[in-house]
């Protein structure tokens, strides 16, 4: 009865549409009035309850749509055994966008978001990581001056944050960053150019690492930046530069203190020749390893382990250019010419290459062979010969669909000192037509890499992936496999940019990561779906401060019924997840519900 009254409550009929002047908005929503039986030791999710969760969403606009427009999503109360948010603890939260002055010469929009006990991830390359219970807000402002026959303006700001706790162990990160960035582009007698200003403060706090310790990160960065473009009066020939400099300083209470300035100039000359056209480059850093640095602290994966600083700069220059020879033959050549300087030493390498790529046609259509050769010589004496190949092959064979690749890079790299590295991918997919409607397919990637002088720094990967899909089913299966060197970043492992003898003193980290798991799909009448997954992952690393044999597992399941604007759903989530380090007994949780749900529209 409580259910029904629940959901009668907030029936169309109930809810009227107003008007409040010059103020339009509508409301549209799913109230879901939900039985939810839990146990298990997660925190907030044991016993009994009866309530409601939802999702809606709020748009209008003020006066006139291009005056001011909103849009505003909440949810409460989402969890992984209700809705599509695929949580295991009861998110909620809400999105929302403001426009203002949209279509003008002076638009502005602000994004903002809040998200209270949302599922998430604690990253391990390649394969699902180990989950973690996260808040986290975020509001971005940005406003631009679009006048005519003047530069742009476009200013922003960012506000972003929130708190991780690793399930499973006494782990927790409270992490924020702010950003504040101003931007322009102008055409002055055929010249594009950009330029612009970037500040970025990251801070990162983490607790519950082995013995009671905590770690703490504090980074900041300013980045100056301009740009020019131009077409070249040659067919569609064109030239452009651009130059930077950006300053950064990390704090780390583990890792200690690394601060340094980075400039970077880099040129590119496109000659649109009739037969063979030529590309130019050219580009300089003067800070290698701060350019790194900043790279990982751009992308928000804020490092905790720090990179050795000693003084490093290069300079590196290629032309390049590609001719058909033959049909379906494509020849392509390139030299390129780099010189560092890297902790006290000169480095040179000079680097020539040919490549090959050949289309069959008849008898063999679909393969397509591309190879090629790289000889390089440094100041020591020529290296061995590099090798890149690819081989792929798409055919239909009847009713079978064959996709294959294979890929061998051998090549001298030139960040950060000289060393060789190879690389091998090779997969591909199998599809097949069956009766009754029905397809199956099957997918494998594999894929090795290796610093060849570094020892200890191969990484390796390897997927796979089969699906039956008929149109009242499907069933499908995973299984990865990964492990190599990494760094620990904010948002977990990171693989390793650089050789680990770049990184501080034991900060690589080694790790091996595993998961697989299988879903299955049925649609049995109208209106009906039942679904179900299971997920098994395993991960371990070396460093006794981290993450030690540590895995969880996951079963989900979900049944729907549509009736008319009813919504009938029943669901059950099994979680267990442990870290051998941390001291504390594993998480589990068990939960079953059952709910009725109705869209509806308010005004």
């Amino acid at each position: 009865m409580v259910t029904l009254l629940g959901t009668l409550a907030l029936s169309p009929a109930a809810l009227a549409q107003e008007s409040l002047g010059d103020l339009h908005a509508t409301a549209s929503g799913q109230l879901t009035s939900l039985y939810d039986d839990s146990f298990g030791n997660l925190a907030g999710t044991d016993g009994h309850s009866l309530g409601f969760a939802g999702r809606g969403t709020i748009s209008g606009d003020y006066y006139n749509p291009n005056f001011l427009s909103f849009t505003l999503l909440p949810y409460y109360g989402r969890s992984q055994d209700n809705s599509d948010m695929q949580s295991i603890t009861d998110a909620s939260g809400y999105n929302g966008t403001i426009n203002i002055f949209k279509g003008s010469h002076f638009p502005g929009v602000v994004a903002f978001n809040q998200t209270w006990d949302q599922s998430g991830a604690f990253g391990v390359p390649d394969v699902a990581g180990l989950t973690t219970k996260n808040n986290s807000h975020g509001v971005n402002v940005a406003w631009s001056a679009l006048l005519p026959g003047l530069p742009t303006l476009t200013v922003g700001f960012g506000d972003t944050g929130g708190t991780s706790e690793l399930l499973g162990s006494d782990e927790s990160t409270a992490s924020s960053t702010k950003n504040f960035n101003v931007g322009s582009t102008y055409n002055i007698d055929g010249f594009y150019m950009t330029g612009g200003f970037i500040h970025l403060n990251s801070d990162v706090d983490i607790s519950g690492l082995e013995d009671g310790e905590s770690e703490t990160a504090r980074n900041s960065s300013n980045q100056f930046r301009f740009s020019a473009q131009r077409a070249i009066p040659y067919r569609t020939s064109s030239a452009s530069a651009s130059a930077s400099r950006t300053s950064y300083s990390d704090d780390d209470s583990l890792g200690g203190t690394n601060y340094g300035t980075t400039d970077t100039v880099n040129g590119n000359l496109n000659l649109a020749f009739p037969r063979a056209p030529v590309q130019v480059t050219a580009n300089y850093t003067d800070n290698l390893l701060g350019s790194v640095e900043q790279q990982l602290i751009s992308n928000g994966e804020v490092p905790l382990a720090g990179l050795n600083s000693p003084t490093s700069r290069s300079l590196n220059v290629e032309a390049s250019t590609f001719v058909n020879v033959l049909p379906r033959t494509l020849v392509g050549a390139y030299v390129s010419r780099t010189q560092q300087f890297y902790d006290g030493q000169d480095y040179g390498v000079t680097q020539a290459g040919v490549n090959v790529s050949y289309n069959f046609l008849h008898t063999l259509k679909g393969l397509m062979f591309y190879g090629g050769l790289v000889e390089s010589a440094t100041q020591a004496g020529n290296t061995r010969v590099g090798f890149i190949g690819n081989v792929s092959y798409n055919k239909y064979l009847g009713k079978w669909q064959v996709n294959a690749f294979c890929r061998y890079d051998q090549d001298v790299e030139t960040l950060l000192v000289m060393y060789t590295t190879s690389t091998l991918n090779y997969g591909g997919s199998i599809k097949r037509e069956l009766p009754h409607d029905m397809r199956w397919v099957a997918v494998a990637n594999l894929v090795r890499s290796v610093f060849e002088q570094q020892a200890g720094s191969a990484s390796h990967g390897e997927s796979f992936t089969t699906m039956l899909i008929w149109s009242r089913a499907s069933v499908s299966g995973i299984y990865t496999k990964s492990d190599g060197t990494s760094i620990l970043t904010a948002t977990g492992l990171v693989t390793s940019p650089v050789p680990a003898s770049v990184l501080t003193p034991g900060n690589s980290i080694f790790y091996n990561g595993t998961s697989y798991g299988a879903n299955l799909s049925v649609f049995p009448v109208k209106h009906m779906a039942i679904s179900t997954a299971w997920s098994k992952s395993l991960s371990d690393t070396t460093s006794p401060s981290l993450l030690t044999n540590s895995g969880n597992t996951n079963y989900y399941g979900l049944a729907t019924y549509e009736y008319r604007k009813l919504l009938f759903q029943a669901g059950v989530t099994r979680f267990n997840q442990s870290i051998s380090t941390s001291g504390t007994p594993p998480t589990m949780l068990t939960s079953y519900s059952f709910g009725i749900s109705r869209w509806f529209k308010g005004f």
